[in-house]
């Protein structure tokens, strides 16, 4: 495997992009103080970014045909700096929305281009592509909240964790302004049928997964310093506990896949997940709160990438429309669910309305357990269509 200007390119901007999500989550607490927001208001925030996803998952493949790859994938890092600018500086309430919406609409072509750039360059090493893709991204991840962190220990503005990662994205278009972006080798269009009813059911157990992930790493810097008593500075930092499980967690999955059956990894990702929430959610202590956040993470890590396998190998010889309606899943997850328990702890309280998480996790093994009864009658189907008859 060669990783060349392309590669690094597409990993470091994939990287640069997941900094600006993660980083919301931290900067809600200071949007909600400064502009005297409400919960469900601020939710509005990770909503408008996941509408990006729902337009980009509906029609980015076509923007990006017209304008070119590399033209689009430049457009949308200069989108996601200009984003991050309003949300530091917005005064009044619709332009850091604005913001969010920049990071999310023009934003989500970053992972649309990148992975199908991924693909087309690493041909056969596609999958240790994306996997390395998805270390890096954590790597940022992880950064985004200890930035964040740093600056209010240091008495710095919390805006200036905004403002690096804009200068990260800047330096990113500089340096790899130059670099040719080969264009599509796909010769044909996705398949036009109807996708089966269990790719379906694997889509609705991505989309609740997906809703647990950013249910809890969204509200968890709110959390930990509302709830739990963490100032905002500690709180900030203690959100990283999320993002290092999920990066300790794919990397340990991508060795456990190897030995046991994907089924039974995220079942038992969904246990761990559901067991860590206990913890989180009930302990009235820091660390105990914490600790109970990384394993939460630790379960949410292997969710997306084995359901998203299943899905796609449920779609048969779509794989092209199964995974654009995917991206659909994840945008539709992140637009309803962080904004609905929003809405609910305005209602209720935080610490109440983020019961809705493990509720999230029964729906989605429940959607999971239909999707293998399907999977298991479709298999069985062509035996009985050419048994003899009595």
């Amino acid at each position: 495997m060669r990783r060349g200007a392309v590669t690094w390119y597409c990993y470091l901007v994939l990287g640069f992009f997941n900094f600006a999500l993660t980083g919301q989550g931290n900067v809600l607490p200071f949007l909600m103080s400064g502009l005297g927001l409400s919960y469900g208001i601020a939710s509005l925030h990770s909503s408008a970014i996941a509408a990006g996803m729902i337009l980009v998952g509906l029609a980015g493949d076509r923007l990006a045909q017209r304008l070119g790859r590399g033209s689009s994938l430049r457009l949308a890092t200069v989108a996601v700096i200009l984003g991050l600018l309003l949300v530091a500086f917005g005064p009044v309430v619709w332009l850091t929305l604005a913001g969010c919406l920049l990071i999310g609409v023009p934003g989500a072509l970053v992972p649309a281009i990148s992975f199908a750039l991924l693909a087309d360059v690493q041909g056969a090493y596609r999958d240790v592509a994306y996997n390395e893709s998805n270390a890096v991204c954590y790597a940022f991840a992880i950064a985004a909240p200890l930035s964040m962190s740093l600056c209010l220990w240091l008495a710095i503005p919390w805006w200036v964790s905004l403002v690096f990662a804009a200068t990260i994205g800047l330096a990113l278009t500089l340096a790899f302004g130059g670099v040719r972006i080969p264009v599509s080798r796909a010769t044909g269009r996705a398949g036009s049928r109807a996708l089966p009813i269990t790719y379906w059911a694997y889509w609705l157990a991505i989309a609740l997964a997906v809703a647990v992930e950013f249910c809890v790493v969204l509200w968890a810097p709110t959390f930990l310093n509302r709830s739990v008593g963490l100032t905002a500075s500690a709180a900030a930092g203690s959100a990283a506990a999320f993002s290092v499980a999920m990066l300790a967690g794919r990397a340990v999955v991508s060795r456990l896949v190897r030995r046991w059956p994907v089924e039974r990894l995220f079942v038992l990702g969904l246990a761990v997940a559901a067991a860590g929430f206990a913890v989180y959610w009930g302990a009235g202590e820091p660390i105990m709160a914490v600790a109970g956040l990384f394993v939460v993470g630790l379960g949410v890590a292997p969710l997306y990438p084995l359901a998203l396998g299943l899905a796609v190998g449920a779609a048969g010889d779509q794989p092209d429309a199964a995974s654009a309606r995917v991206m659909i899943a994840v945008g539709l997850a992140i637009l309803l669910m962080p904004a609905a328990l929003g809405r609910l702890a305005d209602a209720v309280g935080l610490r109440a309305a983020l019961l809705m998480v493990p509720a999230l996790i029964l729906a989605s093994l429940a959607c999971f357990v239909v999707a293998q009864m399907l999977q298991h009658r479709a298999r069985l189907r062509p035996r009985a269509t050419t048994s003899p008859a009595g």
